[in-house]
């Protein structure tokens, strides 16, 4: 069997470590022939020896590191703008796991790569919409969801391909799903972070606290599969066992189901035909014994409503739900807004640029870097 060339573009973050992890004991069908960090030079380095990777890109670069003491033997890609000379190197299968909004033109640059492509990255699908998937099939470049719920709808219509009515992706509900309003008022960012299901980073996590995250689901998802927002439901669901769902015209609906763990929507990108072993990820409903659904209460959580009005007024408005959002959640951490503030702010700010600005249905990457300035200066933080 002729083994699988893989480029990782965020090998050292928390999806990074469940691609390795699978990886590493089936080194026999893959050779992973670049990997990326931001700066975790140390972890990188450890990861390039175990996997005998050659090709290493550092978004970050500081002149006062030695980066061949790092990484002797490599060819070494510095700042984004250099991480697209790794899609010249001969893979087969992308990965793009780094987060944030900085990576718009890699995201372009990996659509025009011809490679399939397992994308965790939020930010490029909600700010760039059917511009980075147009490209993708002008390029015949493939674009598969790492996203539990996106990859669990995607596994489905693969499956199932009759005309459906809807799909509906599942939220865990969060730290706070069992809090009344007036708790969260004083809510501390070490109580944002703990997450009940998911082990994931502090942004995402605190994304998952305020259900921006869902938010940024359903705009992601009608991208993904080109539906009308109407089409797209979320309901909560704390055990995180059922992660999407479809609806067809005769009233019935089948289910993804699977332990909550990114491992199984990444196995069904690297191996064909679910050809792999995960004992420890085994499901035993008898053990569960219940599933419980509830509907998004919009008064507690307005995030999801705000994402909606918002995938439906389309163009720049997801990108600035986005970016306010990463700017909001920063000095949450920071302490200087509280909770709450954090989508009440994102919602002011909007409606304060459209109410001067018209919209660009279909944005630029030049426009949302203009868009992102104006927020920058314009950011409604309560005066």
């Amino acid at each position: 069997m002729k083994r699988k060339n893989i480029l990782i573009y965020g090998a050292t973050g928390s999806i990074g470590d469940s691609v390795l992890s699978l990886i590493r004991n089936n080194k026999d069908q893959f050779n992973i022939i670049g990997m990326t960090c931001s700066q975790n030079i140390k972890k990188l380095s450890k990861l390039a020896k175990e996997f005998n990777t050659k090709n290493i890109g550092i978004a970050k670069f500081k002149k006062e590191v030695n980066y061949k003491q790092y990484f002797p033997n490599s060819n070494i890609f510095f700042g984004l703008d250099e991480f697209s000379d790794l899609l010249k190197k001969n893979c087969d299968l992308i990965i793009l796991a780094i987060s944030g909004s900085s990576i718009l033109n890699l995201s372009l640059d990996i659509a025009k790569s011809g490679k399939t492509v397992g994308i965790a990255n939020k930010e490029c699908i909600v700010s760039l919409g059917n511009i980075i998937f147009n490209l993708a099939e002008l390029n015949k470049t493939k674009i598969i969801p790492l996203d539990s719920e996106h990859n669990s709808i995607y596994q489905l219509l693969n499956n199932y391909q009759y005309p459906y009515e809807s799909i509906t992706i599942t939220a865990s509900g969060g730290p706070f799903l069992n809090k009344k309003i007036n708790d969260l008022k004083n809510v501390s960012v070490k109580d944002a972070l703990k997450h009940p299901v998911w082990k994931m980073g502090k942004k995402i996590s605190l994304d998952s606290a305020t259900m921006v995250n869902k938010g940024l689901e359903l705009i992601e998802a009608r991208y993904f599969f080109n539906l009308d927002v109407d089409k797209i439901n979320i309901l909560i669901h704390p055990q995180a066992i059922i992660h999407g769902l479809i609806s067809f015209a005769d009233s019935s609906m089948i289910s993804f189901m699977s332990q909550p763990d990114m491992r199984i929507p990444i196995s069904n990108l690297l191996f064909e035909n679910k050809q792999i072993i995960m004992n420890d990820l085994s499901l035993d409903l008898s053990i569960i014994k219940t599933l419980n659904f509830y509907n998004v209460d919009d008064k507690k959580f307005p995030a999801v409503k705000l994402a909606r009005e918002v995938a439906i007024h389309g163009g720049l408005a997801p990108n600035g739900f986005n970016y306010i959002n990463d700017k909001l959640v920063n000095l949450f951490i920071k302490k200087k807004i509280q909770f709450l503030d954090i989508v009440y702010f994102n919602e002011v700010t909007l409606e304060k640029y459209f109410a001067k600005n018209s919209n660009i249905k279909e944005p630029s990457v030049n426009d949302i870097v203009e868009f992102n300035e104006w927020i920058d200066k314009n950011i409604y933080l309560g005066e």
